[in-house]
């Protein structure tokens, strides 16, 4: 088509000509099309055959909506794939009703050349990942053992894991959970199993046969909240009771780096209802970290830990004063009580790049605590102090941490750390 003219009625004109032309091309697209052509792609094992004969003979037939959905309601029922999707195209620039279908399979795990129809139990197996679990907490001495997963088998983004380990922690347990794209809750899960660790104030087992669930999600990308409860039998020495609890978290984190965090904040906020056999009482937390750039790489972090109770709490639910997570230079569980407060200052100085495939550096500390029990004032406590130094690496899958500090009045204390983290 050639437009002519000139001037503002030539302009007018070619404008004219160009909405007829837009006009027809609509026109001539508005129909559903015709089915010329089925193609297979994904399918790594199942041949194009077997994936082409569920369909049916569709070549010929109007490509309509009611036609995919059928289709792929076929391919859902044969219950030989994950993921299915029909893509439609158009074969030809020059024939709009000249239709592609373009099938696109996610087949189920353990399928093979022998064994095209795999039944549930062995889906359900090839599904599985197996890692290790190793790690060594300062109190409690190494953990190891295997995580089994498997994913996407309750529905997408989902996961069933079983880890089972030994020594610090004897555990075997089921863990569901599952996370969603859309919606106020982003997280479900729930754990249910039993459970051995041997508490280091009291040197006492503590075994427990639990069963909790928990929702989380996200306000903003820097608020975060969770709801959570759960059901604990308990063994403690002699003890034996019940422990049922309820509780709620709003935590506020504006690290971009988490293991290495830079001008942020991370503060959470919880509260806890407890109720075991002897009462019950409401338990707070509030822990607020601050992390502030300084010269070069190093950060200052400051931290602030306040736990509190309404009323006493059973010996097993006693807060443990010492080592890594509270007083450095004074052991795992040094002091037990209802209430904990601690405070620390640390000064973080990296010895290598960021760009490095790992990160090393050095660190000195001052730590400050005190656990006392329910009835008694904050500031009627004496509080222990912890002074030292330390060393820290962190890996692709290995982080190693080693903490040398002295208690004011005691001896120094080597404090080790190392976890194995597989994502």
């Amino acid at each position: 088509m050639r437009f002519r003219g000139s001037g503002v009625q030539g302009f007018r004109g070619s404008l004219l000509a160009l909405a007829m032309l837009c006009a027809t091309t609509v026109s001539a697209q508005t129909g559903p099309g015709v089915v010329g052509e089925v193609r297979v792609h994904g399918n790594h094992t199942t041949p194009d055959a077997d994936v082409l004969a569920i369909v049916g003979d569709v070549v010929g037939k109007p490509a309509t909506d009611e036609l995919i959905a059928e289709m792929t309601t076929k391919l859902e029922q044969s219950g030989r794939f994950d993921g299915i999707e029909v893509r439609k195209r158009f074969r030809s620039i020059d024939n709009p009703d000249d239709v592609l279908l373009m099938v696109i399979v996610d087949e189920v795990p353990g399928i093979d050349e022998l064994d095209l129809t795999p039944g549930a139990m062995k889906k359900f197996r090839s599904s599985g990942m197996f890692l290790p679990i190793l790690r060594y907490d300062d109190g409690y001495g190494f953990t190891y053992g295997m995580r089994t997963s498997f994913v996407d088998r309750l529905g997408p983004r989902s996961r069933i894991s079983v880890p089972l380990s030994w020594g610090g922690e004897r555990q075997a347990r089921v863990q569901i959970e599952r996370t969603f794209k859309l919606g106020p809750v982003d997280r479900v899960a729930g754990e249910f199993g039993i459970g051995r660790k041997e508490n280091p104030h009291y040197e006492i087992g503590d075994t427990r046969t639990s069963f909790n669930a928990r929702v989380e999600g996200a306000v903003q990308r820097w608020f975060r909240y969770g709801v959570g409860g759960g059901v604990d039998d308990v063994e403690f020495g002699d003890v034996n009771d019940r422990l049922e609890t309820f509780g709620a978290d709003a935590t506020i984190d504006t690290r971009v780096d988490p293991a290495f965090p830079r001008n942020a904040v991370h503060t959470k906020f919880g509260w806890e209802r407890l109720q075991f056999d002897a009462g019950e009482a409401n338990r707070n937390t509030v822990d607020a970290r601050g992390y502030l750039g300084l010269f070069g790489g190093t950060v200052l972090a400051l931290r602030g830990l306040s736990i509190t109770s309404d009323q006493p709490l059973p010996a097993y639910e006693h807060n443990l004063l010492g080592g890594p997570s509270s007083l450095r230079g004074f052991d795992t569980g040094y002091k037990a009580d209802d209430n904990l407060a601690a405070a620390s200052a640390e000064l973080r100085i990296p010895l290598t790049s960021p760009l490095s495939i790992g990160r090393f550096g050095v660190k000195i500390f001052a730590d400050y605590g005190a656990a006392y029990p329910h009835g008694q004032k904050l500031a009627d406590q004496t509080f222990d102090l912890g002074i030292g130094g330390g060393a820290y690496m962190h890996l692709t899958l290995i982080s190693l941490g080693l903490d040398v500090a002295k208690g004011r009045g005691g001896d120094w204390h080597f404090q080790f750390g190392m976890g194995v983290t597989f994502k």
